[in-house]
């Protein structure tokens, strides 16, 4: 219990700085155009829900601890044995699977609480694109992300093998949030740095 008790602080530590960075909104210096002068919500929707989704997802972590401990007979098992004999999903951010998986639990759950995912449990383009463009009034930006936000959803679709008609699992909700949060955060940065040239 005490190493998920540090696990879970580190993981929160990731987080919060995984999230400031995303939230920064970086403008480009060398940027040929000025771009993202006007901070989206994101930030504060993100803030509003953050601690009631940790709790959650703290809560959710111990009951599947609880949960994988009983249907091992006593015996302590390992999460990452779940994706043993499946694909290997590479990704660019460096993180480890635990710290990745807990990662995209949270923001499963600002998605969730911020109406950006469908019945069965998968990031919609029409609730992600308002989830990140909200408070921003550049048609650039909004194009940008729009397009960032339908390559993402691709991406991971194809990735995962995802059908949109089945309802998720868990542990795939929070391994596709993660990757669509990371692609996301990714696009915007390239478009607000001026990496990407087409901007309307």
């Amino acid at each position: 219990m005490r190493r998920q008790y540090s696990m879970w602080a580190r993981t929160v530590a990731v987080i919060a700085c995984g999230s400031a960075l995303m939230l920064l909104h970086p403008v480009g210096a060398d940027a040929p155009k000025k771009r993202c002068l006007t901070k989206p919500n994101v930030s504060k929707k993100v803030d509003m829900v953050i601690h009631q989704c940790q709790e959650e997802i703290k809560s959710s972590l111990i009951e599947d601890a609880l949960k994988i401990f009983t249907a091992e007979h006593g015996q302590w098992h390992d999460r990452r044995k779940r994706d043993e004999g499946g694909l290997d999903f590479s990704h660019p951010t460096i993180v480890s699977h635990e710290d990745k998986w807990i990662a995209g639990c949270l923001m499963q759950c600002v998605y969730r609480k911020n109406n950006a995912i469908d019945k069965n449990g998968w990031p919609t383009l029409d609730g992600l694109v308002s989830l990140y463009t909200d408070g921003v009034n550049e048609q650039g930006y909004f194009m940008a992300t729009l397009r960032g936000v339908d390559r993402c959803l691709k991406g991971t679709s194809k990735k995962y093998q995802i059908k949109r008609n089945d309802a998720a699992e868990n542990f795939e909700q929070c391994e596709v949030a993660f990757d669509v949060f990371d692609c996301i955060s990714d696009m915007i940065t390239d478009y607000c740095s001026g990496q990407t040239e087409d901007d309307h």
